[in-house]
This record gives C-alpha cells, sequence and structure tokens, in this order.
C-alpha cells in the first residue's frame, strides 16, 4: 500500500510553508497529526519534494541541478544527445542553470517567453512518450535526488504514508505515485 486516502499532502514549487495538513488541498485528522511534528520541524518541505528543487545529484555520469533539468532533457537523450547534455550542469548552458528554463526548452514548442530556445529541427525522442520512458526517467531522476541528498531523503520518509500530490493550475492535483514507491523502497 503506497499511501493512507485519509492523509493528503499537497505540493508544488512555491508552496508556502504551513504545518503538515494545513497547506491548501491537504486533508489529515486532527489525531493524526502529531505523526507529522517531526516534518513539521523541516523548513520548506513542501518545495523540496518539487521537480523544480534545486539540489544537485549525479545521473548518467553527468550533474543535474533539478529532476525537471534532468526530465527535459532525457527526452532528447536517444536521438539529439548533443542537446541533451545541454540540460546537465557540466554544459553550463543557461538550460542546466534554471529548471524552468529547461522547462520551456523540453516543452511542445521550445519556447521561453517568445523565445525559441530549441533548435525546431531538434525533436523529442519518438519513444518517449509512446513507451514508458518519461515515467522510468522521472523515477530515475527523483530517486538519485532523495537518495543522493540526505536531508531530502528525510523529508520524504517523513511524509510517511501521506498521499503525495502535486498541485497543478486549472486541474486536478497530479498523483505522484513514483515519488511514494520510492518513499515505499527506502
Amino acid at each position: 500500500k503506497l499511501f493512507d486516502e485519509n492523509i493528503i499532502f499537497q505540493f508544488y514549487s512555491k508552496s508556502r510553508d504551513r504545518k503538515p495538513g494545513e497547506g491548501s488541498g491537504e486533508k489529515i485528522s486532527d489525531d493524526k497529526k502529531s505523526e507529522y511534528k517531526n516534518l513539521d520541524k523541516m523548513k520548506d518541505w513542501r518545495k523540496m519534494l518539487s521537480n523544480f528543487y534545486e539540489r544537485e545529484f549525479t545521473l548518467d555520469g553527468k550533474r543535474w541541478l533539478s529532476v525537471e533539468n534532468y526530465y527535459q532533457g532525457s527526452k532528447f537523450k536517444k536521438e539529439n544527445p548533443e542537446f541533451y547534455e545541454k540540460f546537465a550542469l557540466d554544459s553550463d548552458s543557461d538550460i542546466s542553470k534554471d529548471p524552468l528554463l529547461s522547462k520551456s526548452a523540453g516543452g511542445k514548442s521550445g519556447k521561453s517567453k517568445g523565445k525559441l530556445i530549441r533548435p525546431s529541427n531538434i525533436k523529442i525522442d519518438k519513444d518517449f512518450f509512446t513507451s514508458n520512458r518519461h515515467n522510468e526517467e522521472m523515477k530515475l531522476a527523483q530517486f538519485a535526488k532523495f537518495t543522493q541528498n540526505s536531508p531530502l531523503e528525510k523529508v520524504l520518509l517523513a511524509t510517511k504514508d501521506a498521499k503525495l500530490t502535486h498541485f497543478s493550475r486549472g486541474s486536478s492535483p497530479i498523483v505522484f505515485t513514483g515519488l511514494m514507491e520510492i518513499r515505499k523502497d527506502l
């Protein structure tokens, strides 16, 4: 069992630092709140769960600033490896230093604020979304982030069996199943 449906924590990159269960979209019964007192002591714990949280880790022999940087770059790993490399810190590119810019570079248009970041001839790997590769790459990056950064691992473990959801403007929260699987494995 990955989570208790009665305990929900919701996060995103700009989450406020509130007590567990008191954030927007969260749920926890009063009798369970004391079980999360350690989490309450961890400043900005919700932000740490976000894929945009900046904490260096190593994966594929390269250094990455965030899960988002790796995930967006991995879309180009097979068919455009030179572009994939630009998302890694080792490249020293602007994309590698900014998770939001990496999201734009890896997005459908390849643009950020109307400016083309990804050359139009560079396309996302054909198998990225048609196979399960998009989920596999995400989980690899999240695992690396949390296991290579002890304070982040402690935060993830302190969420215990809460259902972890990511706030998504204009739609239902996204259930972070892969992250909860990593938590269970740890």
